[in-house]
């Protein structure tokens, strides 16, 4: 999944609270220097599924779920447990990856990270990591994002033994100017061919792909919730198959019985359906994971009432905000719903002590500082202008003089706001550099 252009790609990658011991307010340069006294994971983050034909893992279904990789056998209908097989923190990946896929010829595994879209990491059935190779694009291309990853039987009349990539671009052609393609790439990383999917299908938020045994790929959408089935030239070859309810499909994949398993993003449930994609909800399987807050983007201590302060469910397009105890081990809804009160994209989170407001950053009209009480009720709307060159990417309050620090952009400029939204000055990061405006704190 990727969040609209709107947001932070590297925000969706979110999935565990870590808290320092130092507050989550203002952060000093000495930030990095804190120490974590607790970890929690608190939500799904399922980017991808695949499917294992040989090894000490044959016939099971293996899902990549934030950094951590779960499995579980795919005989009986999917009714044993899930089981955690590995974690991929110790690779050499700057956020958590977006595609997995079991590659049949050399036992491993391959995943991809869009921070680094042009590597491709192959690890065995520990997790362990036995290379990197180098995705070499055609003509020059450079993605926008990848998604999803598939593996090609050797047995395959076209493109046998090849990995396929789902990359978005860059396409006047489409709404919002991103489309989006499949790169056919050999083991060794070269891209080789290309599939662009005929429209409309070109122009949705493709993130998963999978390759059907009729010579067919299957891609899914987790905006709309739908499967597509294509040819290998891109041709939509059968109608378009969606599931209703509040999911995000992610990835999609094939099993040897011909079934096939789509994942939902946010709640670690695998969805079945035969081989013509008709549902078989019988055999879904869930793996919740957490607290039921995918995708966090903000964190504040609420110094009245003793919590942590979550804002989560953004890339879903069900902002909200939840409480947590120190402990960790529980959450309640604060803000249930911040669309239903008119504020569809809110960002970073923040706590007025003095004031006893929830603070949190709203991007677009009405932009600005949204206060709540602690009860979750709407109290105020600061107004702030609009920055030229930049978009405002949330605020932080400053208690000692009653001021908001809002981004712009990057991290590189700070505006300084009056607690009336008036800008009271403007700072580079190296003009302030012990004031900063922190991101949801994850690893």
């Amino acid at each position: 999944m990727r969040i609209k252009s709107l947001f932070d790609a590297a925000a969706r990658g979110t999935f565990a609270l870590l808290l320092a011991a130092a507050a989550l307010s203002l952060l000093s340069s000495n930030a990095s220097a804190q120490t974590v006294i607790s970890r929690a994971r608190i939500g799904n983050n399922v980017e991808d599924v695949t499917y294992v034909t040989k090894g000490a893992l044959s016939n099971h279904v293996v899902t990549l779920d934030g950094y951590e990789v779960y499995g579980l056998p795919a005989s009986g209908n999917g009714n044993a447990p899930f089981k955690k097989l590995f974690d991929l923190r110790q690779l050499p990946i700057n956020i958590a990856p977006r595609g997995l896929a079991y590659v049949e010829s050399e036992g491993l595994f391959v995943l991809q990270e869009p921070s680094q879209p042009d590597k491709l990491f192959f690890v065995d059935h520990k997790g362990k990591l036995q290379s990197t190779r180098t995705i070499q694009y055609l003509g020059g291309f450079e993605p926008v994002q990848l998604e999803g990853l598939a593996y090609v039987p050797a047995d395959s009349p076209s493109f046998a033994d090849r990995i396929l990539l789902i990359v978005w671009d860059e396409n006047p052609d489409c709404d919002d100017g991103t489309g989006t393609r499949i790169e056919v790439i050999n083991r060794s990383g070269q891209v080789e061919a290309e599939i662009f999917p005929d429209a409309p299908v070109r122009c949705r938020e493709l993130g998963g792909v999978a390759y059907k045994k009729s010579g067919r790929v299957m891609v899914s959408d987790y905006n709309a919730n739908t499967i597509d089935t294509l040819d290998l030239a891109g041709h939509v070859v059968a109608p378009q198959v969606g599931v209703a309810g509040q999911l995000a499909l992610e990835g999609v994949v094939q099993l040897k019985d011909g079934r096939v398993v789509s994942c939902d993003y946010s709640t670690g449930r695998l969805l079945y359906f035969d081989s013509s994609l008709g549902r078989l909800a019988a055999d879904d399987r869930s793996n919740h994971i957490g607290l039921d807050l995918s995708v966090p983007t903000g964190v504040a201590w609420d110094s009245d009432a003793g919590r942590h302060l979550v804002l989560h469910g953004l890339a879903l397009q069900r902002p909200a905000v939840a409480a947590l105890p120190p402990t960790l081990d529980s959450a309640s809804a604060v803000i249930a719903s911040l669309s239903s009160d008119g504020f569809n994209v809110p960002d970073r989170l923040s706590y007025m002590p003095d004031e006893h407001r929830i603070v949190i950053g709203h991007r677009v009209a009405p932009r600005g500082v949204l206060l709540y009480d602690g009860a979750g009720v709407f109290a105020e709307l600061v107004n702030v202008p609009p920055p030229p060159g930049g978009t405002l990417r949330g605020f932080e309050y400053i208690p000692t003089t009653q001021q908001f620090a809002g981004r712009v952009g990057t991290n590189s400029l700070m505006r300084i706001y009056s607690r009336t939204g008036s800008l009271v000055r403007t700072k580079t990061r190296s003009e302030t550099p012990s004031l900063v405006v922190p991101d949801c704190v994850t690893r």
